[in-house]
């Protein structure tokens, strides 16, 4: 999911949205009377690939998008770190492993019959 901005487009003005709590009451002059209520910002966002909209309101909800765009590259990175600490354990054993046993292993396959001398036959 990705942040982005919600807004009315409205003559050439962009208004971003609010949340109001409560139900408001109409009013002549402004269409909604909104007198006494709490606004808060109302933040978004929105699949890549399929268009789908979420829509938040609450103090906060800003720095929470960035904490959330935080968790997931952390949760890459996680993930990133482990293939990368298994190839260095491989490595390491690789590099430790002693000579005579890796030459004994050689010998070993080497005494094994070949696959394709049973067609031979």
């Amino acid at each position: 999911m990705e942040v982005g901005s919600t807004f009315i487009d409205y003559w050439g003005w962009r208004v971003p949205l609010k949340w109001a709590d409560g139900v408001p009451k109409k009013s002549i002059w402004t269409g909604l009377s909104l007198w006494g209520k709490k606004h808060t910002d109302v933040a978004s966002r929105r699949c890549r690939e399929c268009g789908y909209l979420e829509l938040f309101a609450g103090s906060g909800v800003e720095a929470d998008f960035g904490g959330m765009q935080l968790r997931a590259e952390n949760e890459r990175l996680k993930k990133e770190m482990s293939r990368v600490l298994e190839r260095i354990a491989t490595l390491e054993r690789i590099a430790t492993d002693p000579a005579v046993r890796t030459a004994r292993e050689i010998e070993e396959l080497r005494k094994l019959p070949d696959p394709g001398e049973d067609d031979k036959r």
